[in-house]
């Protein structure tokens, strides 16, 4: 036994070593045996003896790797963030560990109590190494809870729920089973495969996935410069299991031995299928049985379909539920559990990775590849690394033989590993290009030193380069795009239409200098006519994304680790000018679509093709007008309406640059304020609409708006101006300056006042407890109210309140004939911080206020006046502020005014009612003075 570990690991070889000493220092048989008692007597506790036979810790190993196959899935997580952390604390020991690993996590712990053991030959030596172990588990689970998210733990768990539905007993990772492998790739990776992927591998690290599936795209492809037809048996079968088949629908790899159900039962050795040989009646054959055991498969057990949301939501979807009963919360329902969509969500993403790194393995390891360590000697001596194209376009042809299956979800399967490898062949070639590039420079700068030899390599190395990069682009043009995505991107299913849209847009991105052009850009515009919105978003998302990435790379974001290979440099915006012009009419209906994602996306083009001049020549008003309209619409969402005052605001001559502090920053926002009140009254006015029927209340969408934009924000929180802009009381003009008309005028200053009002309640919820907002909705609720009040307190409610106070009270003699206009001012008082009524140089203003609300709430006969007035006043009588008796006597005021009025209406004659009146009168007048 010891010869065995000796020869297969480590740990146990330095533990040999160390226990000759330690049984010399004990030369007294007697204190040998009880030595030797009381290490069985820790063993059978459970507890480490530096003094274990290491033939009886490889037994422990696998009797432990076998428990815990059957723990629960968080502890099987525990373990192995404690197996991480203790490969990395035996790499910076000074003994030799060597390549070998354990496959569990118990032996690498057996590994760490060896040495401990071998240090402290003394008899205290064992509870030094007890103490170590407890201290490192606990800074292993603060290292574990710090080191994952919460948010991946979710994923985790759901993953591992998901292998527990779908795998049989005793399936486990590997060749045969590649969908075990996926699902339990969120698993730590030894530190053996993560010191290969880090030394040898130029893949960037894009996921928790990224290094298991590298080492597990490794062993296919080994097997394939082996056994091509096994590989290929291997992730067939993985297609097969993620879309709902089962281990019965899988091919048999190697000489399997199975029963035959017939009348004898006989067992028999079933060949493996030669890919090569099959007939397209056995493939039908295959695939029929694969769609029929798909058939019985629930749904919550089906990894990947069609629909990126699951098997679940697909069903829900297609059993009845029609588009128009498609709301968020009803798609969520149609999800299924919550970590049912969790898991599938994320093994999509799996899935997708694996396909990637697949094919990027193909190619740098392939048959007919070159090593890294080859590729840097290569590279130094003026020479290419060669790719094998050959073995990549060989896995796409196979996966793409099943894209014409009629089961979409087989399909989908298909199409989806066929793009993840296309865009892997897509990132190598424009890695080679951009080699390219620099060995054009270099040899250029050689000719002009003429260092002939020097250009003479380089010129080998571009032609070399050259010839590479052409290969990998007739893979993905011949198999992918002419094989593929010509045939699919009509596809009879929705979700594989967006599939070949999203693919494509990528490939703008990757290659810019093959795909971004009209032969393909042109698919974008045809497709945003889908009958189905998930195609039209794709689709506009497609011409949305080299915009954005322009964007992003001049503004110096960073980019993901998946991005990092994209040709963001060679992305030339005009090229895409033709496809503009063809379709911008198209993109402008896109802001009407009746699906709110169909719309954003769109509203987002239009604002990027603004920002880029794509717009500055165009003159069809009818399409301005459409965008504009969208941001007084109710029906549109938040964001489409925000993009599409950028619009309205772009014509504005007000937000003309060329103006910018030539004036005062007051007077130039009160003007900005103005035209765009002027624009909205114009907008609202022009038609039959009388004036009272206007819905000025769309006014609130502006100023909303405007808080969503961070160089506009100051705009509607800038008191002074947009008091001011009210004061100026100009006529309304239309976005080309002309004067708008009468109706239009008394519009904007109705706009104009419901912007301010609009604007303080933003505010003041914005700074204040949101119970403050609501504190005059039940009189009854008086002390919670004061208790918000308190709350409130803040240096930018304060400022709005000294604004308005100083204010309300002329807007409320100006306005006092409009009724629109007074609703809206008689409800501002009830935002005004009680702090500020006490200050001495604002008692004049809080006296003219009260006394002008008690004269409007008299001279009123509006229901909507009266009730914002009526809890102005009782707003104003409430709190601790120093003016609370002067409210109560204006109160009182307008209570007697209303007595008298009421006993005047009276008949004289009828006492018996005069006398009545008086008494509620009197009530009521008792009840204000207590309030």
């Amino acid at each position: 036994d010891n010869a065995t570990m000796t020869g297969t690991t480590p740990a146990p070889r330095r533990s040999g070593r160390e226990r000759k000493p330690v049984e010399s220092v004990y030369s007294d048989a007697k204190k040998a045996e009880v030595v030797a008692a009381a290490q069985t007597k820790k063993r059978k506790r459970g507890g480490g003896s530096r003094k274990r036979n290491p033939a009886d810790e490889e037994s422990d190993t696998s009797d432990n790797e076998e428990e815990e196959d059957d723990d629960n899935q968080e502890a099987s997580d525990d373990d192995e963030e404690e197996e991480e952390s203790e490969s990395e604390e035996e790499s910076s020991s000074s003994e030799d560990d060597g390549d070998d690993d354990f496959q569990g996590a118990k032996p690498k712990k057996s590994k760490k109590a060896s040495p401990a053991g071998a240090r402290n030959t003394k008899s205290s030596a064992p509870k030094k190494t007890k103490i170590q172990i407890g201290k490192s588990k606990s800074s292993k689970k603060e290292k574990k809870s710090s080191s994952v998210p919460s948010s991946q733990k979710q994923i985790n768990q759901a993953l591992s729920a998901l292998a527990k539905n779908v795998l049989p007993p005793g399936e486990e990772p590997g060749l045969k089973s590649l969908i075990a492998g996926l699902l339990t790739s969120y698993r730590p990776p030894k530190s053996t495969q993560v010191a290969n992927f880090t030394s040898n591998v130029s893949l960037n690290v894009t996921s928790y996935y990224t290094v298991n599936l590298h080492s597990l795209a490794e062993r296919v492809i080994e097997m394939h410069n082996e056994n091509p037809n096994r590989a290929q048996l291997a992730l067939l079968n993985l297609l097969f299991r993620s879309v709902g088949g089962t281990p019965d629908t899988d091919f048999p790899i190697g000489a399997t031995t199975t029963t035959v159900m017939d009348e004898n039962e006989e067992e028999q050795e079933v060949e493996e299928t030669v890919l090569e040989d099959m007939e397209t009646d056995e493939w039908a054959a295959v695939v029929t049985d694969l769609v029929d055991d798909m058939r019985h498969v629930p749904a919550n057990q089906i990894l990947l379909c069609a629909d990126p949301l699951g098997a679940v939501h697909q069903q829900n979807t297609l059993n009845g539920h029609g588009e128009d009963d498609d709301g968020a919360e009803e798609d969520e329902r149609r999800k299924g559990s919550k970590q049912y969509a969790l898991g599938v969500a994320e093994f999509r993403k799996i899935y997708q990775e694996f396909w990637y790194i697949l094919g990027y393995v193909a190619l740098t390891e392939g048959g007919m590849a070159t090593n890294t360590q080859q590729e840097e000697e290569e590279e130094a001596s003026g020479s290419v690394v060669r790719l094998d194209a050959e073995l990549v376009k060989e896995l796409i042809e196979r996966v793409v033989e099943l894209a014409p299956v009629g089961q979409p979800d087989v399909r989908a399967g298909a199409i989806l590993a066929a793009i993840s490898m296309s865009h892997a062949v897509l990132d190598q070639s424009a890695q080679l290009v951009k080699k390219m590039d620099v060995a054009s420079r270099q040899y250029q700068a050689a000719k002009k030193g003429k260092n002939t030899s020097k250009a003479e390599a380089l010129k080998v190395r571009i032609d070399s380069l050259k010839r590479s990069a052409e290969d990998l682009q007739q893979v993905v043009l011949v198999n992918f795009v002419q094989g593929l995505f010509v045939h699919r991107y009509r596809d009879s299913n929705e979700h594989i239409r967006a599939m070949c849209m999203e693919s494509l847009s990528r490939m703008t991105l990757q290659r810019p200098d093959m795909f971004l052009t009209d032969k393909y850009l042109k698919y974008f515009g045809w497709m945003m006519h889908d009958k189905d919105h998930h195609v039209r978003v794709a689709a506009l998302n497609g011409l949305l994304q080299p915009f954005k990435k322009v964007q992003d790379a001049q503004e110096g974001k960073e980019l993901a680790p998946a991005d990092e290979f994209l040709m963001i440099d060679k992305i030339d915006l005009s090229l895409l000018e033709n496809v503009i012009g063809k379709f911008l009419s198209r993109i402008t209906l896109s802001v009407k679509d009746p699906k709110p994602e169909v719309q954003e996306i769109a509203m987002k083009v239009l604002l990027m093709l603004l920002k880029n001049g794509f717009l500055d020549d165009c003159e069809d008003d009818e399409i301005w007008d459409t965008i504009n309209q969208r941001a007084l619409s109710e029906r549109a969402s938040p964001s489409v309406r925000r993009d599409a005052l950028y619009f309205v605001l772009d014509q504005l001559e007000a937000f003309d640059d060329d103006n910018e502090g030539s004036e005062s920053s007051e007077r130039k926002r009160a003007q900005q304020l103005d035209a765009i009140a002027s624009y909205a009254a114009h907008a609202m006015t022009n038609g039959p609409v009388p004036i009272d029927k206007i819905k000025i209340e769309v006014a609130d969408f502006i100023v909303q708006s405007l808080r969503e934009m961070p160089e506009h924000r100051a705009l509607v929180t800038d008191w002074s101006a947009m008091l001011r802009a009210i004061k100026d009381d100009k006529s309304a003009t239309t976005a080309h300056n002309v004067k708008a008309g009468d109706r239009a005028d008394v519009a904007k200053q109705r706009i104009l006042v419901r912007m301010l009002a609009c604007a303080a309640q933003e505010e003041v919820g914005a700074v204040a407890d949101e119970s403050f907002l609501n504190s005059d909705v039940d009189p009854d609720m008086a002390d919670s109210c004061e208790k918000a009040k308190k709350a409130s307190m803040g240096r930018e409610h304060e400022t709005l309140s000294i604004a308005l106070l100083k204010a309300l009270p002329n807007l409320l003699l100006k306005f006092k004939g409009d009724t629109d206009v007074i609703s809206e001012l008689a409800c501002l008082p009830r935002f005004l911080v009680p702090t500020v009524f006490s200050l001495p140089q604002r008692k004049q203003d809080f006296m003219s206020l009260i006394k002008n609300l008690g004269e409007i709430y008299l001279s009123s006969s509006n229901d909507d006046t009266l009730d914002k007035t009526a809890r102005s006043l009782s707003s104003l009588c409430k709190g601790n502020h120093a003016r609370v008796t002067e409210s109560k006597a204006q109160l009182r005021k307008v209570v007697v005014e209303l007595r008298d009025r009421i006993v005047e209406l009276m008949s004289p004659d009828d006492s018996t009612i005069a006398t009545s009146a008086m008494s509620v009168v009197n009530s009521e007048s008792e009840f204000a003075s207590k309030s």
